[in-house]
């Protein structure tokens, strides 16, 4: 039996709200304008679990708490290693309002339970997955003290799921200078959404006008037939290989003119690769 007559009949009776209905009237904790469209209601959702999985998962959960401890909103991290105390103020994140547990992994459900009693947001890397009747507990708590769990691994119950799909880092140019920004694409249940964690500054920045999108590997778009292209070449030049003139593969014969075979194209571009990365 549907449980959506009941709901909808509870729903108008004076007085009687749907938890969904309830918790929409709470104000999500603030987050950084450019991490606001990931989330349904534009903010961290209160009394809820969200997860945010994928590589930089750490640098996107901090940059998540980071506008809420700037309002004097209490976090804390539990089995997150020892991350630079710099690199976390970079991202945005106010140390006088952010507390980092080294936790053994077994611990992290314990500590983490006494902390919802205490703490606005709690980021949690959990060294196990909990059971069903724990983290239907854990749930409740949650629920009840109106603070929002985000968890860097998948988790049954979280009403929001982000993960970073995709990077690319810029900055290196063939091997010098320095890392600077980071392309991110990330996928949530309001759609795909770029941006740059870390931006030129540090903190989350939206993603400058043209630039190419990131795919798989981090090879921007714009490159990838070249990087094919490169991987099918020959592995040995013409001009150093005695054999190629004979190779009956190559369908010609010692002396023909071979510019018009489609592969002395594919291996003028290669050279022309290398020598500009050189």
């Amino acid at each position: 039996m549907s449980a959506a007559p009941v709901i909808e009949q509870l729903s108008r009776e004076t007085g009687i709200s749907t938890a969904a209905a309830l918790f929409d009237k709470i104000p999500p904790h603030p987050v950084d304008p450019v991490l606001s469209p990931l989330f349904r209601r534009g903010g961290l959702p209160r009394g809820e679990l969200v997860t945010v999985t994928g590589e930089l998962s750490l640098s996107c959960g901090l940059a998540t708490i980071a506008a809420a401890t700037r309002e004097q909103k209490w976090c804390a991290g539990i089995g997150l290693g020892e991350p630079a105390v710099s690199s976390i103020a970079d991202l945005g994140v106010d140390l006088d309002h952010f507390v980092n547990l080294a936790t053994p992994g077994e611990d992290w459900l314990r500590v983490a339970s006494i902390l919802i009693e205490s703490f606005d947001i709690v980021l949690v890397d959990p060294g196990f997955a909990p059971s069903a009747s724990e983290r239907a507990r854990l749930l409740a708590k949650i629920r009840e003290r109106r603070m929002s769990l985000i968890s860097l691994r998948p988790m049954s119950g979280s009403t929001e799921q982000i993960e970073i799909a995709d990077t690319r880092w810029s900055g290196a140019e063939h091997g010098r200078g320095r890392l600077q920004s980071c392309l991110v694409r990330a996928r949530s249940q309001t759609g795909s959404h770029r941006f740059l964690l870390p931006g030129p500054s540090g903190t989350p920045a939206s993603v400058p006008a043209g630039t190419l999108e990131v795919v798989t590997g981090g090879v921007p778009a714009g490159t990838a037939n070249a990087a094919a292209e490169a991987h099918t070449a020959p592995a040995t030049s013409p001009d150093t290989d005695p054999d190629m003139d004979t190779d009956p593969d190559m369908g010609t014969d010692p002396g023909t003119d071979t510019a018009d075979d489609p592969r002395w194209s594919t291996i003028t571009q290669l050279r022309q690769v290398i020598s500009h990365v050189g």
